[in-house]
């Protein structure tokens, strides 16, 4: 299909089929990692933008 846009695509093919495979395999690998992650993890992870720290004053302004 690519070749009929763009007739200088011809040797484009093992990019397409390289393109695919790696989507593939990221899509795999994010849906293997949603699934191994500790419970633990995924709670600090949750939590992180809610916590505030000793030393950081609630207006950002530093008065």
């Amino acid at each position: 299909m690519l070749s009929r846009i763009y007739p200088g695509a011809d040797g484009f093919q093992f990019f397409q089929g390289l393109s695919l495979v790696l989507f593939f395999l990221v899509f795999v690998g994010v849906i293997v990692m949603l699934f191994t992650m500790r419970k633990s993890y995924v709670d600090k992870m949750s939590n992180m933008p809610l916590e505030l720290e000793d030393d950081q004053s609630t207006n950002h302004g530093g008065h």
